[in-house]
């Protein structure tokens, strides 16, 4: 029970600290970008999260056994994380139907059991024509090893 705990406060907060941004235009580039957290349990009253340096973050696209990294990168000294993709990228990976998977550096959040990856869906967010205008991450979900 306390892992789901710890799971849910982890998907939780990720969700609210996981700042993403997308800049499209129509033939440039899109940026999305965003923060890796993890709860402190001292610091929680004070919402204070530990930025995670250092995670490597890729985003994987396909399905079931097609599945491949198409772009992969660190976070930073300050957990911060950034992809561009370009024109052509989009049409060859409709980032909808990709994934970021996160791994995290040992030691640096606490998870039971130890080691895996937190994975959060790309989600697409439409405008009232019905174009993507940003793109978002979803809920994440820990992946034990």
């Amino acid at each position: 029970m306390a892992f789901l705990a710890k799971l849910l406060l982890v998907s939780l907060l990720s969700i609210g600290f996981t700042e993403t941004s997308a800049q499209v235009g129509i033939f440039g580039n899109v940026t999305l970008a965003g923060v890796i957290t993890c709860p402190n349990d001292s610091l929680a009253t004070l919402r204070i999260f530990r930025i995670i340096p250092e995670a490597k973050v890729d985003v994987v696209c396909g399905i079931l056994f097609f599945q491949r990294t198409v772009k992969s990168t660190t976070t930073n000294l300050i957990g911060v994380y950034s992809f561009s993709f370009s024109f052509s990228d989009i049409l060859l990976n409709n980032p909808e139907l990709c994934y970021l998977n996160v791994t995290l550096p040992s030691n640096s959040c606490t998870f039971d059991p130890p080691g895996g990856a937190i994975r959060f869906p790309i989600v697409g967010i439409r405008s009232v024509l019905g174009t993507v205008s940003t793109y978002i991450p979803g809920a994440p979900s820990y992946l034990p090893v």
